[in-house]
């Protein structure tokens, strides 16, 4: 059985209690099925009076002038599909497609958690090692003694070639030599060269290394942090000539920062006079070796025998007093702002 409006011609399953049509609002017919609805006539409408001749007197009326019809708002609203405000459509999801609830799988009863020692809830508060802390600076220092000494014997065995190179140099001054002998000098004096300049090169990267150590060291013991950048220490170090004055100044600053009073008492037993010993030194080994190297190109664009000598006079020179310096920086240097336990020299025993 099926609810029809004969005005809409619209049909829904039969319910009992709905008289009315939903969208129009006409009585609804029941019908056994969809051909009976088919039979069911439309309502016609009322029929009309036909227009006649007037009678009786004329009547005059005044017609008031429409108003201009306003213009109709656009419509943003989808439209209704029913003209009553009454109904709503309410989409619901079949009660079959809802998905099965899942079955609770019993897996026994839960454990509780125990502890076989006890919990320490919170940051471990371990002692700080202070050895550990300065183990970076002692391990820089020993690589720099290592650095140092090696330095200072190929430096040594540079200024020892050398030297007999400027004494085969004298000796054919007067008597030839044979060409054997003067070939493996040659040999010698360039393979000696290239040990020495390796070493230094080694030793300076060491020395580098030490410094941004020491530095690290001396700051973090009075609670404060290096105010130079990483770079700055390398490029103040690290560049030759640069250094001569860069070195020096890092090594003040990081024992201005260990000590206050390290001008008058020391540092670990380095006092300012030993540092302006060493700036010292320092600076002649670098002008030794700037002016020997001024000398050899000299030498090398003129072409004259005597300047050849010359400058072979001064790198033996310049090699010696580099090497003893390297030996007498690898006892000193390393100890430099990092404590050492005293060594006691003199030990007194009571006797009864």
């Amino acid at each position: 059985m099926y609810d029809m409006c004969p005005r809409c011609r619209i049909q829904a399953p039969h319910r009992d209690g709905r008289e009315h049509c939903p969208r129009c609002g006409g009585n609804l017919v029941v019908v056994e099925s969809t051909q009976a609805a088919a039979r069911v006539p439309r309502p016609q409408r009322p029929p009309t009076p036909a227009a006649g001749p007037p009678t009786g007197p004329p009547v005059i009326r005044r017609v008031a002038p429409r108003p201009a019809p306003l213009p109709r708002p656009q419509q943003t609203q989808a439209p209704r599909m029913y003209r009553s405000r009454n109904v709503r459509w309410v989409a619901r999801r079949p009660p079959e497609s809802f998905p099965q609830r899942r079955q609770q799988v019993y897996r026994g009863p839960r454990l509780i958690p125990r502890y076989t020692y006890l919990p320490r809830w919170g940051l471990r508060d371990d002692p700080i090692d202070e050895h550990r802390l300065d183990a970076p600076a002692e391990r820089a220092s020993e690589t720099l003694r290592s650095a140092l000494v090696m330095c200072a014997g190929a430096l040594a065995a540079s200024a020892v070639v050398h030297l007999l190179r400027y004494i085969l140099l004298v000796i054919n001054r007067g008597t030839p030599l044979p060409s054997w002998l003067i070939v493996a000098s040659a040999a010698l004096v360039i393979l000696g060269g290239l040990v020495a300049l390796i070493s230094v090169i080694g030793a300076l990267v060491a020395a580098v290394r030490w410094l941004i150590a020491v530095r690290e060291h001396a700051y973090r013991h009075r609670g404060r942090r290096d105010p130079r950048p990483l770079w700055q220490i390398i490029v103040l170090a690290g560049i030759p000539v640069v250094n001569v004055v860069g070195a020096p100044l890092l090594l003040h600053e990081a024992a201005n920062a260990a000590a206050d009073n390290w001008r008058e008492r020391g540092v670990a037993g380095i006092t300012r006079a030993a540092l302006d010993r060493l700036w010292v030194a320092w600076a002649i080994v670098n002008a030794l070796a700037i002016w020997a190297a001024i000398t050899w190109t000299v030498s090398l664009a003129s072409g004259s025998i005597q300047t050849g000598a010359d400058a072979l006079a001064l790198i033996t020179i310049s090699a010696a007093v580099s090497a003893a310096f390297a030996f007498w920086a690898s006892r000193h240097l390393p100890n430099v702002l990092v404590a050492v336990e005293p060594v006691v020299k003199k030990r007194w025993v009571a006797v009864a």
